[in-house]
């Protein structure tokens, strides 16, 4: 995969909402139920756990204590929570992020020091020391990119003072961020690597991202794969959690009487989730929340009434909108996931091409019950339209494989059955190997994603909520389309 400057995908929110510091924007507590609630249960004879992370095949990565003197790094995957263990005769261990291919980054003890070192686990479990043979480098290990690079943070050897920002290679080479650069907290499919202070680091250029005037604190953590970077940023005697829009922090608003409010993670869609958390005891509860389209929204009121739970940490959120994090649960800290109660991503691509994890294929059939209960298709076959492009620019296999809307005697129209109500899109359009279109489509006929190609910048993207009152989400062209093509869609429930 080739690394790829910001500003390659660009991003049309068509309900994005520009908020200001301190700006109310919880969303009232009598939203409908969004998710189903599962506990993730805790390791051995503990009674905590705390989910860190979810890939887009649904498996969670976090830590409990199988024992009340231990804690390990876990994984869970289906209704089976399993331990990660650590490193030879280490008693720690933390897993914090996974990716699509089931490569787990973390940090782990060794029994030689007790401190803790950058770590990664194979899919098989076999785990991988990465912090070197200085006992003294001590470090952690945040976020993993797809192909297998872990992003975290080093002590300079036999230094003293707080890590700094550190790449492991999926080779297990080590690549030090800079002397300005603290832990790194996350990395992106193209190579972007986000940290502390706020900074975006990327082929060995880094640059900073400024706080608000008055103020300039900041913290990176998470970015996605279209470059948005979201975290918090000072503000009066706390902090709010931000996004920034180019170079500019942008509020996503707060939860009132709490001071401190990070934004922990955001999936591909520019859905973000977060903690208000008022860091003194005693004090209120920490709150975990989800923000999309301009709302901030505890995930308390998004939960079915009754369910015995209270979010306190929103931690991870995948591209299908599973949330993971950790609240009370029968007077326990549990590890929990959120399952929007409808989603769907669709991959447009030739008939036995590789499906991407977390994906259903469409191959340009028409309109049709689908496997998985799913009914999904085009206004008439458009199958010999579909391309798998193979292209080394393509970040991953959703952005290289497409299908073509406008073709002389092809399909114009594709179309899901879904419940009537309100859906979240987001939907690529784009080709690797190609910049001869103008993208227009849209989303039950509000526009969606729109814009021309160049050489620098491959793919258009948009999100918007729209309400369908038919029982088919319809994709269509839009006004200004020529040579339309769609990658990939997400449809999640709002």
């Amino acid at each position: 995969m080739h690394a790829r400057s910001l500003g390659l995908i660009g991003v049309a929110t068509a309900t994005a909402v520009a908020l200001v510091p301190g700006l109310p924007t919880v969303a009232s507590a009598a939203t409908a139920a969004r998710y189903t609630i599962t506990d993730l249960g805790s390791l051995g004879t503990g009674d905590l756990s705390v989910a860190k992370a979810v890939n887009n095949a649904g498996v969670v990565v976090g830590y409990s204590n199988p024992t009340g003197a231990t804690v390990h790094g876990f994984t869970w995957s289906n209704g089976v929570l399993a331990d990660l263990g650590t490193l030879p005769g280490g008693q720690f261990s933390w897993a914090n992020a996974i990716n699509d291919a089931g490569r787990i980054a973390g940090t782990a003890t060794r029994p030689s020091t007790g401190y803790g070192y950058p770590v990664r686990w194979e899919a098989s479990g076999a785990i991988t020391d990465l912090g070197g043979t200085i006992d003294n480098a001590l470090g952690v290990g945040n976020a993993i990119d797809p192909s297998g690079q872990v992003a975290g943070g080093q002590r300079p050897g036999g230094s003293e003072g707080g890590p700094l920002g550190t790449l492991y290679r999926a080779d297990g080479s080590r690549v030090d961020l800079g002397p300005d650069l603290g832990v790194a907290n996350g990395i992106n499919a193209v190579g972007q690597v986000v940290g502390d202070p706020s900074y975006v680091w990327q082929a060995g250029a880094a640059r900073f991202l400024p706080g608000f005037s008055g103020d300039g604190s900041g913290r990176a953590t998470a970015i996605n794969i279209n470059g948005t970077v979201v975290g918090s940023a000072g503000a009066g005697q706390g902090d709010l959690a931000v996004r920034w829009d180019g170079t500019a922090p942008v509020s996503l608003g707060s939860v009132a009487g709490i001071p401190h409010n990070t934004a922990n993670a955001i999936n591909a869609a520019g859905q973000i989730v977060g903690t208000a958390d008022p860091l003194c005891t005693p004090c209120a509860a920490p709150r975990a929340w989800v923000w999309q389209a301009g709302t901030l929204t505890l995930l308390d009121d998004l939960i079915p009434a009754g369910s015995g739970w209270s979010l306190q940490q929103a931690n991870g959120i995948n591209d299908r909108g599973q949330i993971v994090g950790a609240g009370l649960h029968d007077g326990h800290l549990h590890a929990y996931l959120l399952t929007p109660v409808y989603s769907a991503s669709v991959n447009f691509a030739p008939a036995g091409a590789p499906v991407p994890t977390g994906y259903r294929a469409d191959t340009g059939a028409a309109y049709g019950p689908r496997a998985g209960g799913f009914t999904y298709g085009w206004n008439i076959d458009n199958s010999v339209n579909t391309r798998d492009r193979n292209a080394g620019s393509s970040p991953d296999q959703r952005y290289d494989t497409l299908n073509h809307l406008q073709k002389p005697g092809g399909a114009s129209r594709w179309e899901l059955a879904v419940p009537n109500g309100r859906y979240l899109v987001h939907l690529v359009a784009g080709d690797p190997s190609a910049t001869d279109s103008t993208y227009s489509l849209t989303a039950e006929g509000q526009p969606l994603a729109s814009g021309t190609p160049t050489s620098g910048r491959h793919w258009v993207e948009g999100t918007a909520v729209v309400a369908v009152t038919d029982g088919r989400l319809t994709i269509a062209n839009g006004s200004a389309a020529v040579n339309n093509k769609i990658c990939y869609l997400d449809v999640i429930s709002a």
